[in-house]
């Protein structure tokens, strides 16, 4: 589950990436008082940057399961801790958010009203493709003003992601009505482990 041990218990190089292009100057004049959103938010080191750093009225979301309880090896982890580290790391209560239900997809864009999307590493398998594309339209469309976005994915030969090249494709098309504009990034992250540094590529989406 996310946010439960197994999975949104490491930060992921993509979001190190994203966190720090928020903290850049370009970026944190323009997202300063805005409303963010974080899709897939993990840790929530970028929602955690959009708040301390640029002073951003945040919410993180991410999906957990909705069960009484899950297996993890052989410990029991109740449903009251799911999302929990999400919340103790950003300081707020994150939102669980499945991009396969559209009925919430549509109550956190209209409650929340999102300025600005944010979001790492969040494609991965090809069934997820065509629920991300329409939460991202729904989000952008019932957001706040002046709505934009900016992803962050992992590239070869780092990181291999099976629904990638079709996610990449179909955004070529554009998002809803809007336009995307899609560069690659080299960035060299310091392995905190190794104290060595890694050469990452990124790709960077953006309206």
């Amino acid at each position: 589950s996310f946010g439960c041990g197994r999975l949104g218990a490491t930060v992921w190089p993509s979001a190190i990436a994203l966190a720090s292009l928020l903290a850049g100057d370009k970026y944190r004049s323009s997202i300063q008082d805005k409303r963010v959103l974080e899709l897939g938010s993990g840790c929530g080191l970028p929602t955690l940057t959009a708040k301390e750093v640029c002073g951003s009225q945040v919410l993180a979301t991410d999906y957990w399961e909705g069960r009484e309880g899950l297996i993890v090896g052989n410990r029991l982890v109740p449903k009251e801790l799911f999302g929990v580290n999400l919340a103790y790391n950003v300081g707020c209560e994150p939102q669980n958010l499945d991009w396969h239900d559209e009925l919430s997809i549509f109550d956190v864009s209209t409650n929340f009203k999102p300025d600005i999307i944010v979001g790492s590493d969040l494609v991965y398998y090809p069934d997820d493709t065509e629920p991300l594309l329409q939460t991202l339209d729904i989000l952008l469309k019932n957001g706040g003003g002046g709505q934009s976005m900016l992803l962050i994915l992992p590239l070869p030969p780092t990181a291999e992601r099976e629904a990638l090249p079709d996610f990449r494709r179909r955004l070529e098309s554009g998002v809803g009505d809007k336009d995307v504009v899609m560069d690659e990034l080299e960035m060299i992250i310091r392995s905190a482990s190794t104290d060595e540094e890694e050469i990452h590529n990124f790709l960077r989406i953006r309206i």
